[in-house]
């Protein structure tokens, strides 16, 4: 306890803390639907494309919350009028698209370096850093972060419905376009928050880990919300500490904390799995939100 509070007078920590606490949350709510949608392929896809809008808002000096808000709703809209299942289908020309996206990336980080003293672009936009964000930006990220909640309590049954039985939804007036259009741009929020937080290439683990966790062990969709928020908070909170304690293990150079954060929510998935097959746990979380809507 002594040493949490000791860490907590340091201001980084603070922030690091808050900021990753809030998203942990914001991003188990987001990623528990996500998960059941079959969707893990477009978060992982539109953290490919949001690296584009970090990389840009990195080279134009803004805010890089804003570029990654931008370019992963942007691609969740632009996805929702494609069709995650075409997009899905085909894999040449996705491949190509993604790989485009993560060229300009390339190319924006490129400028950075050469126009800007430091080298630290590809760290920040790839890789991100809680410790690294910067104070102004957390009112911004907590709003964020709130609005995608509510969001997606206001959306749940629909979506829930869509996702078990689009054809029955659809029979009983429920708007499927409209349902699956607001949850791409809740998961291009979700996106853009990992981020921020992890960095663009490392926020999926965030998104999809602690919702698959909670997935595996929980009865009730409920449940694994709570344990996915759970999971998330967790490594989010020893990550952190992980980081900032390295730094006296390893001869002042501390551990990444991104990854801390996500080595953490990968064993936890490990351990999960583990007890499943074990027979230990017996989550059926998925199965009771596939009989509630059938």
């Amino acid at each position: 306890m002594n040493l949490l509070m000791d860490l907590w007078q340091v201001q980084e920590m603070r922030t690091a803390l808050l900021v990753g606490s809030t998203v942990a949350i914001a991003t188990a709510c987001i990623g528990v639907l996500t998960v059941l949608r079959g969707q893990s392929f477009a978060g992982h896809s539109l953290t490919d494309l949001a690296s584009v809008g970090g990389s840009a808002a990195y080279l134009l000096g803004i805010n890089q919350l804003w570029g990654f808000l931008a370019a992963s709703v942007l691609a969740g809209l632009g996805m929702h009028a494609i069709g995650i299942e075409r997009i899905r289908g085909r894999d040449v020309a996705t491949g190509i698209v993604l790989a485009t996206g993560m060229g300009f990336t390339s190319l924006f980080i490129t400028l950075s370096m050469t126009g800007k003293s430091g080298g630290s672009a590809a760290v920040a936009v790839l890789f991100g850093s809680l410790f690294a964000i910067n104070p102004q930006t957390v009112p911004l990220i907590c709003v964020l972060a709130v609005v995608s909640i509510v969001a997606m309590a206001l959306i749940w049954r629909p979506a829930l419905f869509v996702t078990v039985s689009p054809q029955l939804a659809h029979a009983n007036g429920v708007r499927t376009g409209l349902v699956n259009a607001v949850f791409m741009c809740i998961l291009g929020i979700g996106v853009a928050l990992g981020s921020i937080s992890v960095g663009a290439i490392l926020s999926t683990a965030l998104l999809i880990g602690p919702a698959s966790c909670g997935l595996i062990l929980a009865r009730r969709m409920r449940d694994a919300i709570i344990t996915a928020g759970v999971v998330g908070f967790a490594s989010v909170w020893i990550g952190v500490m992980l980081s900032y304690e390295s730094y006296h293990w390893t001869g002042g150079k501390s551990w990444s904390v991104s990854f801390c954060i996500v080595a953490l929510i990968l064993l936890m998935y490990l351990v999960c799995r583990v007890l499943r097959s074990l027979g230990l746990v017996q989550g059926n979380a998925r199965r009771k939100a596939v009989v509630a809507h059938v």
